[in-house]
């Protein structure tokens, strides 16, 4: 039954029309694929060698273009170094110039305000010299009037009131009140004064004890 059915479909595929492949009626034995494969590639031409220079010249330049890419980048480092240190060594300077600067201008401000209280020390003690002097002066002045009075009492005779001497101030004694007399206001008796003579010099006193 198997053989039978095996010659039925021998006869179809014959009578279809569909032939098999050239090589069963040829009788030499097909080479397999490997040994196709193989004989090719010994058999296949040598390609010829291009011209790769056009290639080569766009690497060659783009290495030559990064080569100084690079070295740009480290002189721009270099000069950014550069100018960080030199500012910092700037900026170093002047803040130790600022520093010294201010530290003279302390001390010589210290030194100015020491010689300035120093001097005006020495102008008070002047001026309080001054003062006792003009104090023991007008005090002197004083005892002499009172020993004339004492004197013209015991001869009997009135001494002048204190206020004949006060209106004879009023009309008699000039003053200087300008701005050049810095050491005071400046007094003296008119001329016309008929006790201009018998007025004392305010320095005899100072002269009486310096004799003394």
């Amino acid at each position: 039954m198997i053989k039978t059915n095996t010659r039925l479909g021998l006869s179809r595929l014959l009578s279809s029309g569909n032939r098999p492949p050239s090589h069963f009626n040829s009788g030499d034995i097909p080479q397999t694929y490997n040994y196709n494969g193989t004989t090719h590639g010994h058999s296949s031409p040598t390609p010829t060698p291009t011209n790769t220079s056009p290639t080569q010249q766009p690497s060659s330049s783009n290495k030559h273009e990064g080569s100084i890419r690079e070295i740009t980048g480290l002189l721009a480092m270099f000069a950014l170094a550069y100018l960080a240190i030199d500012n910092y060594t700037e900026r170093v300077k002047i803040e130790k110039l600022h520093h010294d600067t201010t530290a003279i201008n302390l001390k010589a401000l210290q030194v100015q305000q020491l010689n300035y209280a120093q001097e005006r020390k020495k102008r008070d003690l002047v001026m309080l010299k001054e003062r006792r002097e003009v104090a023991k002066r007008d005090f002197k002045m004083g005892l002499h009037i009172a020993m004339l009075r004492k004197q013209l009492i015991d001869a009997g005779m009135k001494p002048v009131d204190l206020d004949d001497a006060v209106k004879e101030f009023e009309n008699s004694v000039k003053a200087d009140n300008s701005i050049k007399n810095v050491s005071g206001q400046y007094l003296w008796l008119d001329d016309k004064s008929e006790f201009k003579p018998y007025l004392p010099d305010t320095m005899e006193y100072d002269k009486n004890r310096q004799s003394k």
